[in-house]
């Protein structure tokens, strides 16, 4: 079984995690918003290369990781319900009910780093995100190519849902640039893996 653990120094870049000859920092853009993004990440999620949450908060001054999950045998903090709570707050959620756009906008939107699985075992043991307003996402574009196989109809990676979640609220041209760096991160990805050029 492959580890998702970076090897080494020598091997993987210590900041985006990637293979050093595929290593994304030179290229990474400083996207700069008014919406806060704060990424729930799972521990789990946390040494592996293909997490994206971490391309979010590199490339993004107004993103913040709090690590999270793994249950009270971890010995993490618990999350901070008072920051959770905060007025203007939205938890970007894909399923269920919830809106596409409004006025005035989320002021922080509230990002799970995690697997389908567990990003709703942290949704249902913390209430503060039970009672979020939603903010919800179009169906993503089938055809796109990613890190991960997706394993619901409306799953994608941490940047993708970021990058469509600026797109509605800031605009396009804001996002525009996580969406060239997700297609990058896969591209290198790829090229490494199956010798694409």
């Amino acid at each position: 079984m492959r580890s998702s653990r970076p090897r080494d120094n020598s091997t993987h870049c210590f900041r985006c995690y990637m293979r050093r000859e595929v290593c994304i920092c030179p290229i990474l853009p400083k996207v700069a918003t008014r919406t806060e993004i704060l990424i729930l990440r799972h521990i789990w999620e946390a040494e592996r290369p293909s997490n994206t949450g971490r391309l979010v908060a590199l490339a993004m001054p107004n993103a913040k990781i709090i690590p999270c999950g793994g249950g009270d045998r971890i010995g993490l903090a618990p999350l901070d319900d008072a920051l959770l709570r905060t007025p203007g707050t939205w938890l970007l959620w894909p399923d269920g009910t919830g809106v596409q756009a409004t006025f005035p906008p989320p002021e922080r939107i509230v990002v799970l780093d995690a697997t389908w699985q567990q990003a709703r075992r942290l949704y249902s043991r913390t209430p503060a995100l039970q009672v979020m307003p939603r903010f919800v996402l179009p169906v993503p574009d089938k055809e796109r190519k990613r890190l991960r196989e997706p394993h619901r109809s409306d799953g994608m990676s941490t940047v993708e849902a970021v990058a469509v979640a600026v797109a509605i609220l800031e605009g396009k041209e804001v996002a525009e640039p996580l969406e060239r760096l997700y297609d990058e991160v896969v591209h290198r990805t790829n090229s490494l893996r199956w010798g694409i050029k």
